[in-house]
């Protein structure tokens, strides 16, 4: 086979690969936004059969996505839970409209500096703004790492007005409804 026809094709398949995994990333987030949604509606009182109908899914499945999504909460105190959920919204909005959010996040961090404050919190903010610099999956990973560092960022989060009254009322939902265990 000539050169020329062999870099074609391997340009050909770099490319398709490529295309693949982005294709799989924005799969991966979907289901996850679809288990989150799922938990939001369980979290309002809907039944597992009720959300099925809804969805015209089977109860079993419904299950399956509340497990899921259940998993990736990570049990906490009771006053780190809507903090918590708060940021599993931002993360969800985060990719629908990152230029929106990093701009008000930036906005925010802008003010909340004007502000005297203590100076671990002064650190916090810097720590927001590398984290601002981070692509969009980093970015939601930092916010809702399940350690000391994701739960004090999460207290002095720049992004408030986000989120809507409605996104708001779910995450307290889901908060309430993951308490309970």
């Amino acid at each position: 086979m000539n050169q020329s026809i062999i870099d074609l094709l391997a340009t050909e398949a770099a490319a398709s690969a490529a295309e693949t995994e982005e294709a799989r990333k924005r799969m991966l987030l979907s289901a996850r936004r679809r288990q989150e949604c799922i938990l939001g509606l369980h979290a309002s009182g809907l039944s597992v059969r009720a959300i099925a109908a809804r969805l015209g899914s089977s109860p079993s499945v419904i299950q399956a996505a509340l497990r899921t999504a259940k998993g990736r909460h990570p049990p906490a105190r009771r006053e780190e839970r809507f903090p918590y959920e708060l940021h599993v919204m931002l993360g969800m909005r985060l990719h629908e409209e990152p230029s929106r959010l990093r701009s008000l996040a930036r906005g925010n961090l802008e003010r909340m500096r004007r502000t005297p404050r203590a100076a671990v919190a002064e650190r916090w903010l810097d720590q927001w703004d590398e984290l601002l610099e981070l692509p969009d999956d980093a970015l939601e990973k930092a916010m809702l790492a399940n350690d000391e560092k994701g739960r004090d960022l999460r207290q002095i989060s720049p992004f408030a007005g986000a989120l809507s009254g409605e996104d708001r009322l779910v995450a307290m939902k889901k908060a309430q409804l993951l308490a309970k265990g």
